[in-house]
């Protein structure tokens, strides 16, 4: 057991690795002598198309994908078109041939004008103007 010991303290006592004689006399010089020098070069000039590209990239995609939903849009709800072919107006603009269309929306102007409309301030109005 004591054998063993003395190997242990021998071993713990001894450093396994040695640096070369002289070896950090000529370490600058050797380090120095591996780098390559400098060289200055002109810096690299970008154009402004270079500089744009992403986002013109980006826009494009936006109108791309605007020009789809439009399509895919229509696709399905599909225009109504009479028996000549012509679209036919669904918009709340109506035209003067569509007397149907007028008497809606004549219909809806007087539906807002009961609902939002107070009946006092009206003739709160007509009081004052006769004044």
């Amino acid at each position: 057991m004591e054998k063993e010991k003395n190997t242990l303290d021998e071993l713990l006592n001894r450093q396994p690795f040695r640096v070369p004689e002289g070896y950090f006399e000529g370490f600058t010089d050797e380090l120095m002598s591996r780098i390559p020098e400098k060289t200055v070069s002109e810096p690299e000039i970008i154009s402004i198309y270079t500089r744009i590209k992403p986002f013109l990239y980006l826009a494009a995609m936006f109108v791309g994908a605007i020009i789809m939903v439009n399509i895919i849009g229509k696709m399905k709800s599909g225009s109504p078109e009479d028996d000549n072919g012509t679209p036919v107006n669904t918009g709340l603009v109506s035209s003067v041939n569509d007397p149907a269309g007028i008497s809606e929306d004549a219909e809806f102007l007087e539906y807002i004008e009961e609902m939002y409309v107070d009946k006092y301030a009206l003739s709160y109005i007509d009081d004052f103007m006769e004044n």
